[in-house]
């Protein structure tokens, strides 16, 4: 008799689902554990709601005031297999799953999971990683600090006026800008119903902050390159 095993995996991504994505996990995954498959949303209201399967989920809304936070996927057959696989905004993991059952079918199963996620990883997944997101998250303190360093040589705070201000709304500006950039790259999206919609315009969202950072770096950077190389400051 072969061995029981077990596995549980946490991976703090980024990741975004849709009707087809849910579906190939639940037809060409979970659906190979023969037994009772139960989902559980919860919507961003504090709901939680039970479905039998996923055509019930794409089925919902998903709008602004009752959005889906996460999903779980829970799936028991008999005797020995079981499978769990969680999906979430928040708190981390994003992303979890247990795998129980014979060894054999333990390592086939968690592999066609990790492929899965693959496929449904975003593409700023890696900002969650520990050392390339604690870096990023160190040039976010930094460049809005260089970037008023920079702008103070052409408009010292000691003047009056408009120059006095300069480097403030430099700082404020600029910290602004990265805090909602941040906040457009969301951990976790379900683009099922009207988060179709949403996922188009955080993304359009996205790429205005982006250029309207580059504006703002660029331009304080120019100001000091005249400032210097023009008034001698």
């Amino acid at each position: 008799m072969e061995n029981d095993a077990s596995k549980t995996r946490t991976l703090n991504v980024a990741f975004l689902v849709d009707a087809d994505s849910l579906k190939n996990l639940e037809c060409n995954i979970l659906s190979e554990i023969k037994g009772t498959l139960e989902y559980k949303v919860k919507f961003s209201d504090g709901s939680t709601i039970k479905y039998p399967d996923v055509d019930s989920i794409v089925r919902q809304p998903n709008s602004d005031n009752r959005f889906i936070v996460s999903i779980l996927a829970s799936v028991e057959g008999h005797p020995r297999h079981s499978a769990y696989f969680t999906l979430r905004n928040e708190p981390e993991p994003p992303v979890e799953y247990t795998v129980s059952g014979p060894q054999r079918d333990v390592i086939y199963l968690s592999a066609k999971l990790d492929d899965w996620i693959a496929s449904c990883r975003q593409w700023y997944s890696a900002l969650f990683s520990s050392g390339i997101g604690t870096g990023i998250g160190i040039a976010a303190f930094v460049i809005p600090l260089y970037l008023v360093n920079r702008v103070s040589e052409v408009f010292p705070s000691r003047k009056a006026g408009l120059a006095g201000f300069m480097q403030l709304a430099t700082l404020v500006t600029v910290g602004l800008i990265e805090y909602w950039i941040f906040k457009m790259l969301p951990r976790g999206t379900f683009a099922i119903g009207y988060g179709i919609k949403r996922k188009e315009k955080y993304n359009y969202i996205l790429g205005v902050l982006i250029a309207a950072f580059a504006v703002s770096v660029l331009s304080s950077l120019f100001a000091a390159w005249i400032g210097h190389h023009f008034f001698g400051l």
